[in-house]
This record gives structure tokens, sequence and C-alpha cells, in this order.
């Protein structure tokens, strides 16, 4: 096997190192935060605050604020509360990327009879 000239290697280094060089400004790494919905306000009022039976849907507004959705059900209205969180970090490089992404729920219904009081109501975990 024939040995290449001295010129050609230092040819050949100096293309490796300038390919590398180059490589570095195309990389980067990424941080992902978005919230999306409506502020867990449910989660500050206390357990109390809300009785089957008793509280009416203008309670409710008034101290949670505008819902996600309102659904109308056959015989009763839900206000659903939800709030989404995602967070995530990637890196971004040449030949490879890689992202990793965490979504996560805070929710809450809220029932209410054709009467507009509250017949039941559940909160996510």
């Amino acid at each position: 096997m024939k040995k290449q000239p001295r010129s050609l290697r230092r040819t050949v280094r100096a293309v490796a190192i300038a390919a590398g060089l180059l490589a570095i400004p195309l990389s980067a790494c990424i941080s992902v935060e978005s919230d999306r919905g409506v502020e867990a306000t449910w989660r500050e009022v206390s357990a109390d605050a809300f009785v089957r039976g008793e509280t009416t849907r203008a309670q409710v507004l008034e101290a949670l604020g505008p819902p996600s959705q309102v659904v109308a059900l056959e015989d009763e209205t839900a206000f659903y509360y939800l709030l989404e969180k995602t967070r995530g970090k990637g890196l971004i490089l040449l030949v490879y990327n890689d992202r990793r992404e965490r979504t996560s729920y805070d929710r809450a219904v809220y029932f209410f009879d054709e009467s507009g009081v509250l017949s039941d109501y559940a909160l996510g975990e």
C-alpha cells in the first residue's frame, strides 16, 4: 500500500478540523415550557367552599372564574377546568437529535342541575 503525500494528509486533517468546527454552531440545547388552559384556582379554594345541593353556578364562576369548557349534558351542565403543563429538554446535533417532554394535566369538573345548583364535582389528583 502506497503512503499518502504529507500535503494530502495535512489537507485531510484541515478539512476534518474545519468540519468539526462548523458542526459546533449547528448543535443546540432546547428547553420547552408551556402552560395551556386556565389557572388552577380550584386548588386554592377550601374543600368545604362548595356544597352539593346548595352552591350555585354563579358562586362557582365567582370563585374560580370562567371554565375551560362548558359541557351541556341531558339534564345537567358541567364546568370543565383544565390546566396542561408541558416541560421538556432536547439536544440537537448535526447527526443526532433527542427531545424529551413531560405533560401533566390538572383538572376539575363541576356538575349543575337544571336549576343551576351544584349536584357533584371532582378534582384531578
